[in-house]
């Protein structure tokens, strides 16, 4: 699933893949390759980027507001959209983000909305991450029920 991340006034998009021996990245179609250590006792971790060494370090400042450490270098990272949107014939199809439990609905069939109203909460790891819709429409169709568990990439709800 691809995200929008926002580094200092430039937007990338990201997508992250889980593989056998790390990660891979793909940042504007370009793909990487990475490996993290554990972190250290003083909260850095060494990444090795297709061979290359860098020391890190990550402070969460916000839900989706990072400050990254890279070296000496400081670096401002946010994410834009939590969620995967789909076009269909004319409608939005909203997916997971992540696996977790709907905790939440907060829209009905047939609600109209407006870019960036609540559409639900999905609980994950103990944090409750709130979807936003990402245009005005009308919830054509809610997919899941508040309680619900729902997988990576599930689709939610679809907007017209």
């Amino acid at each position: 699933m691809k995200k929008k991340l926002h580094i200092e006034d430039t937007a990338f998009e990201v997508e992250v893949r889980d593989e056998k021996n790390g990660i891979e990245v793909i940042i504007n179609d370009n793909t990487y390759r990475i490996n993290l250590s554990k972190k250290s006792h003083n909260g850095f971790r060494s990444i090795l980027i297709d061979g290359e060494s860098f020391e890190v370090y990550c402070e969460e400042k916000g839900e989706t507001h990072y400050l990254l450490w890279i070296g000496h270098n400081c670096y401002d990272i946010k994410f834009g959209e939590l969620f995967d949107v789909e076009s269909e014939e004319g409608k939005s199809v909203i997916h997971a983000p992540m696996p977790g439990l709907i905790a939440k609905l907060k829209v009905k069939e047939n609600d109209t909305v407006s870019k960036g109203d609540p559409i639900l909460i999905l609980e994950a790891m103990k944090m409750q991450n709130e979807l936003k819709s990402p245009k005005d429409g009308i919830i054509k169709e809610i997919l899941i029920e508040e309680g619900t568990k729902v997988s990576l990439d599930e689709k939610l709800v679809i907007l017209e």
